[in-house]
């Protein structure tokens, strides 16, 4: 919903001129005459004006003075005012501010006067910078404030350009002050909510408004960021320099839906593993501990500078004290934890003890949750613990206490794409202005829900390598795309207008959801089980179909004992909260209330029968006027008979309105007890919703289930696209291969006005397993070798393949090292970074992994550059042996193809020169053929560039001039390697002879 809001008057605060006269004496009224005198030289019609015009504007110019210098001098005073500390006298709200900004350093606090918000000293400047919003100076403070009902819209903005918000509320009201201990002080105030990026959990968005989110997102920020908060701690583990190795543990938590991810691993100098992890996690905010290792720091640095969230900014960083002792001491971390599970356990017995139901399976589920924390790392404990203080702050710590939902980040099932291949070949970002728009995600991404939304997120960045699921979830896919099935249609428009159920049932966990947001969501709950309840429409072959649509119904009856409590007809009531919760045996407090405002009530309507005769006016009755309850109103002409006692509050020309002091008492007393109505009210809600939140994993597996069928609807779309076709998974599932008719690049082709050119993919690693790919500069070797990776995840992601035909082996890893790119915060050349990457590649693949190696070796000297990429495609024909694509601008290591003609071929991508003219001209077909190309045409390529035509020339001529010398080299050691070694090289020879002939 878009609101309009009026500008902001402009902030007064001191400009360049009015600051260099802060420290001066205030001006006296003759400077200040002097400074705005009227010369009426300057005025051009002061020859035509006679001597009365002049003292007419002299005068004019005298009270400009006096009013608006005296202003000035005002506005000065202040300022000085402002910065005297010693002359300074505080007012109880003031000092009660200073106290609490002690009490919270570091916190932007918005602190409940009145009827507004105000931000004070600081704070006020802060937000009048970001919310545009005028401050101002009140006695000895700069000063902001906004509108009550503005709040959520305000912190939303503070929180997202990165600080730390407070709400500081006023605890006791009016009515209660008054009748209380604290008559002649401030209001008491508390901090009741704190915000920041990684913790704020807004309020569920409905289907269309994530779609109105999606249209509105800005380039460089994307709706499919997590959210998460992340943790990461390091323990040194020796070496140093490029052989520097640390173990690091990191717990990821988002609030939002109440997911936990963790993960302990050994990384070494390049932090290529934790950086894999951040770009798939995407975090919002991160929690560090003071100091990192310089090469953590610079990773963590590059990479929170460079992501941005979900609203658009980079990434916060809150880092722990400096001698914070859970990363000085595993024990206390230990401890800390241990104290954590074991307390949460004891409540849960006591309150299953209390409600006398069934503990044993509650206690056992406790302890076995317990034993599972147990068992993590070191560092991932020290993680925990740090993660557990900090939500705790924000009174977020129960989304840690179901362990159910913790989840390590490295899995058997499924494979992991490292940052280099998420990045290379776009998984969840374009590589042009890092939005989603052109990314892998946002081909495969037609889900209605945000919850479906972000499970599909996690689908992509984790295919599968587990052939049994994943033929279960094509399956399903297949199934949805060609049955009649009437679940399927009810299920696509239940998710259509679905609110985000996931948030929202994190939300009823922290006691954070209105009564209207807590109704919403019940009620879609029912909508849920209702739908499928009873269901007499036939079943799915597909056992995941079958299973999910099973799970669906089973919380019908949860969910109409959770609605019986609810009266859903006081939402629409202006004072809801009186009989919102039905039963008031189980209330007592909310009861006793409720007959004492009925009490007091009905005292005021006898009052009023026994005032009609003692006053002898029968027409006296109760209005109620401008929020003003219980006014007596009398007729004028009878305002006679009115006892002196009676205050007239207010009137009209035809009656006159007055209370009585015992009417004032009474509504004070009445006052009272709608304040301690609240109160009563408030506990009570708050123990309705610890009740639904006993059913919140049951929900939650509810939740889980839609979000599945939602991902498989949106596969189904990504399958009726044209010349999709459904991949066949090999028998072998050890045997790594691909084998794909006319496959295409699943994103190109979507932004060509022309056909994609497809081509065809044939790898198996029992047979031709490595291909050495040349060509020209420009001629599509790049798109090919990502077309291959892509259309591999895609088939083990579940989806539909851009083909007409893919039979697909299971890969346990795609891995690419592609482009250039230098690291200058950790001062290394990009052949550096070049051979980092790859030797990570070589350490980690294994024969039933993809590589991809683009141009390797172009960053040194030609013979330097030659003889590493040489070796490098030796070592990973005869030792690693796995599914490679090797993409060179050096023609001679196609010679690895003579040497090893059982598993290396060589190809290229075909073109078609046009030698018209003095400079050739070169036709791309983007068809890949057998051979080897010779040229790369990089001449070509300076010509599009516009280069001047007498430079390609002279180009041009030394080309010719250093091909015929190296053609000539090469001949020479062709034929000695023949003379020394016949049996070895003669096929080599043969060939060589046959194309000069």
């Amino acid at each position: 919903m878009t609101t309009t809001r009026l500008p902001s008057p402009a902030p007064i605060v001191p400009t360049t001129t009015t600051s260099s006269t802060i420290n001066k004496e205030p001006q006296s009224l003759a400077q200040l005459e002097k400074q705005y005198a009227f010369d009426s030289t300057q005025d051009p019609h002061a020859a035509q004006s006679n001597q009365e015009r002049d003292l007419v504007k002299e005068k004019r110019h005298a009270e400009f003075v006096a009013r608006f210098g005296q202003l000035e001098q005002e506005r000065e005073q202040k300022r000085r005012r402002l910065d005297n500390e010693e002359k300074k006298s505080w007012s109880p709200l003031e000092l009660q501010v200073l106290e609490l900004k002690e009490k919270h350093p570091g916190v932007l606090l918005a602190i409940e006067v009145g009827y507004k918000f105000r931000f004070f000293g600081d704070d006020a400047k802060t937000a009048s910078r970001v919310l545009h919003i005028a401050h101002f100076i009140d006695r000895n403070f700069y000063v902001a404030s906004i509108p009550t009902h503005r709040l959520a819209v305000h912190v939303r903005r503070l929180v997202h350009a990165g600080y730390k918000v407070g709400v500081v509320r006023q605890t006791e009201t009016a009515a209660l002050k008054a009748s209380g201990s604290n008559k002649g002080g401030p209001f008491l105030r508390e901090l009741k909510h704190l915000y920041t990026k990684g913790t704020f959990v807004d309020e569920m968005a409905m289907g269309s408004e994530l779609l109105d989110l999606d249209e509105n997102t800005t380039s460089g920020s994307s709706t499919s960021s997590s959210n998460y908060l992340l943790c990461i701690v390091e323990e040194k583990r020796g070496g140093g320099g490029p052989d520097e190795r640390v173990q690091i543990g990191l717990v990821a938590v988002q609030p939002g839906t109440g997911d936990v991810t963790y993960d302990s691993f050994v990384d070494g100098y390049m932090r290529s593993e934790l950086e894999t992890r951040i770009l798939h996690i995407e975090p919002c905010e991160l929690l560090l501990p003071f100091s990192l290792s310089k090469a953590t720091e610079k990773v963590v640095k590059h990479m929170s500078m460079q992501r941005t969230t979900a609203f658009g900014e980079s990434v916060r960083v809150e880092r722990m004290p400096e001698n914070d002792t859970f990363m000085s001491d595993y024990n206390m971390a230990f401890t800390h934890v241990s104290e954590f599970y074991t307390r949460d356990s004891q409540e849960k017995d006591e309150k299953n003890d209390s409600s006398s139901t069934t503990t044993s399976s509650t206690t056992t589920t406790s302890k076995v949750m317990f034993s599972e924390i147990l068992r993590l790392p070191d560092t991932v404990i020290k993680a925990l613990a740090a993660t557990i203080r900090y939500l705790s702050e924000f009174g977020l710590q129960h989304a840690l206490q179901l362990t159910k939902y913790f989840v390590h980040f490295s899995s058997r099932s499924h494979m992991l794409l490292n940052g280099n291949t998420m990045a290379n070949l776009e998984i969840y970002r374009n590589s042009t202005n890092f939005s989603e728009k052109g990314s892998l995600f946002s081909v495969l991404n037609h889900t209605s829900t945000s919850f479906g939304r972000r499970l599909l997120r996690k689908w992509v960045g984790r295919p599968l390598v587990d052939v049994k699921q994943l033929n279960m979830r094509i399956n399903a896919v297949d199934e949805l795309l060609t049955t009649d099935n009437p679940k399927k249609d009810k299920a696509k428009k239940l998710l259509k207008q679905m609110p985000d159920l996931e948030k929202g049932l994190s939300r009823i966990h922290y006691g954070q959801s209105s009564p209207k947001e807590l109704v919403q969501v019940l009620d879609t709950l029912l909508q849920i089980a209702t739908t499928f309840h009873n269901n007499i429409d036939p079943v799915f072959e597909s056992s995941l179909l079958n299973d999910i649509f099973t799970l669906l119904p089973t919380i019908r009856s949860d969910v109409i004992e959770l609605q019986e409590v609810i009266n859903r007809e006081a939402l629409n009531s202006v004072d809801r909260k009186i009989d919102l919760l039905k039963e008031d045996d189980r209330w007592p407090e909310l009861a006793q209330e409720k007959k004492n405002i009925a009490s007091v009530e009905k005292e005021l309507d006898a009052y009023l029968i026994e005032q009609k005769p003692k006053v002898q006016i029968p027409t006296l009755q109760y209005v109620h006027i401008a929020g003003i309850e219980y006014l007596l109103e009398v007729k004028n002409t009878l305002t006679k008979k009115v006892p002196r006692e009676w205050i007239k509050i207010n009137g009209t020309k035809a009656a006159s309105r007055f209370h009585t002091p015992w009417l004032i008492s009474k509504l004070k007393e009445r006052e009272r007890h709608r304040e301690l109505l609240n109160i009563a009210f408030e506990k009570a809600y708050r123990t309705f919703l610890s009740q639904v939140t006993e059913k919140y994993e049951t929900f939650r597996d509810v939740v889980l289930g839609l979000a599945q069928l939602d991902c498989l609807f949106s596969l189904t779309i990504v399958a009726q696209q044209p010349n999709y076709v459904k991949p066949t998974y090999s028998s072998d599932h050890t045997a790594a291969q691909l084998k794909v008719t006319n496959g295409r690049h699943p994103m190109v082709e979507k932004f060509l006005s022309d056909a994609y050119v497809p081509n065809d993919i044939d790898f198996d690693m029992d047979q031709k397993r490595t291909m050495i790919l040349t060509g020209a500069n420009m001629g599509g070797k790049s798109s090919y070798v990502r077309q291959v990776a892509l259309i591999a995840i895609m088939g083990q992601i579940g989806s539909y393949v851009p083909a007409e035909a893919a039979t697909l082996g299971i890969f346990d890893a795609v891995y690419t090292r592609m482009g250039a790119l230098d690291n200058m915060l950790a001062g290394e050349s990009t052949f550096m970074v070049e051979l980092h990457e790859t030797s990570d590649i070589m350490r980690q693949a294994t024969p039933r992994s993809l590589v991809i190696l683009d141009e390797l070796g172009r960053g040194t000297s030609t013979h330097d550059g030659m003889a590493i990429a040489y070796a490098v495609l030796r070592h990973f024909i005869t030792e690693i042996r796995s599914i490679t694509l090797f993409v060179t601008h050096y023609p001679f290591l196609a010679e690895l193809a003579d040497e090893y003609p059982e598993s290396t071929t060589n190809g290229y991508m075909n073109y078609i020169e046009d030698s018209d003219g003095d400079l050739p001209n070169i036709i791309f077909l983007y068809k890949l053929v057998q051979g080897i190309s010779t040229r790369s045409y990089g001449i070509n390529v300076a010509r599009l560039a516009d280069i001047p035509r007498n430079v390609l020339q002279v180009a041009k001529a030394k080309a010719i001039e250093m091909e015929t010398n190296v053609n000539s080299k090469v001949e020479q050691q062709i034929i000695l390697r023949a003379l020394s070694n016949p049996e070895k090289y003669v096929q080599q020879l043969r060939k060589y002879l046959g194309t000069k002939q």
